[in-house]
């Protein structure tokens, strides 16, 4: 792999990290507005759907738009709809630095999960970093010490909804083609917020139309951009990229609202993170196992 390439897959996967705090920004003004996360998650959700349906249309025609296992299909829209309103109502109590802090613990639930669920091995060390990054989420919300923080529970929640997605993405892995799969995940989504969204519905203004979209596109876009950079970069390398999104989040919620982490919460931070690097690297080890021996069992 040449160093050209390696460059273009990094900067590509960096960009796709870093503007997705751009759209978690434009929902928190958007709650600051007084617009109901209901009806922002909606925005979302529709705008993928306007976006998705005629890039399915001319990929796939008449052909079938149903996937196969529809249940789980729809379990994991739903749990990602869930999500999606949870941070979005979690970023109108605290800031985008904190709530993206506490959502990169969901790789670490997941990683928990999938022993006890999905029946995958999981060594001492691997536990040992759950744990740690827990700890490290703890610092964070501080549960117990002064009046219950709203946002940073409904960030939690974000994160456990977050965690159930992708444990039921790795049991549809390959069975959909993608553009399917997001597109079925839209109409979901949008089915699920239009009645509740309807209920708490706050006329928008021009400009508040026009950030939703903007909403959207980016939530589309990011995705996008680090699926192009995995095309130069392997998944392994990239992974540490999306911490990239706490420096975004940070810098947006300093400049556009004036918060900065405390002391506390940088400290949760950085344990979060590397327990995070070191879940990637000890799979990373696991996956150059399998590959020279086959044959081997040992947990790592």
């Amino acid at each position: 792999m040449t160093g050209n390439r390696l460059i273009l897959g990094f900067a590509l996967a960096a960009f796709g990290t870093m503007i997705l705090p751009v759209g978690d920004a434009i929902a928190k003004y958007l709650g600051t507005l007084e617009y109901s996360a209901f009806q922002i998650a909606w925005g979302r959700w529709a705008t993928h759907l306007a976006i998705l349906t005629p890039i399915l249309l001319l990929q796939r025609g008449k052909a079938g738009w149903i996937p196969e296992r529809t249940h789980l299909h729809t379990l994991r829209a739903l749990v990602m709809a869930g999500a999606t309103v949870c941070y979005f109502f979690a970023l109108r109590f605290i800031a985008l630095a904190d709530a993206a802090a506490i959502l990169f613990c969901a790789p670490l639930v997941v990683t928990g999960l999938s022993g006890l669920i999905l029946g995958e091995k999981v060594g001492p060390r691997r536990w040992i970093a759950v744990v740690l990054g827990l700890c490290g989420m703890l610092l964070i919300v501080r549960p117990g010490i002064g009046p219950p923080n709203w946002g940073a529970l409904l960030a939690l929640g974000a994160t456990f909804c977050f965690s159930a997605y992708f444990l039921l993405t790795r049991k549809l892995a390959g069975r959909t083609p993608p553009v399917l799969t997001l597109w079925f995940m839209a109409v979901i989504g949008t089915a699920a917020m239009t009645p509740f969204a309807f209920v708490f519905w706050q006329a928008p203004d021009l400009k508040a139309w026009g950030l939703l979209f903007v909403l959207g596109v980016l939530t589309d876009i990011g995705p996008l951009f680090i699926i192009r950079g995995l095309d130069h970069i392997e998944a392994s390398a990239m992974a540490p990229l999306t911490y990239l999104e706490i420096v975004t989040a940070t810098a947006l919620g300093y400049f556009l609202f004036g918060d900065f982490p405390d002391a506390l919460t940088w400290a949760g931070c950085a344990v979060v993170i590397a327990a995070g690097l070191f879940v990637i690297y000890r799979e990373r080890r696991v996956q150059q196992r399998i590959v020279t021996d086959p044959v081997a069992t040992r947990t790592p």
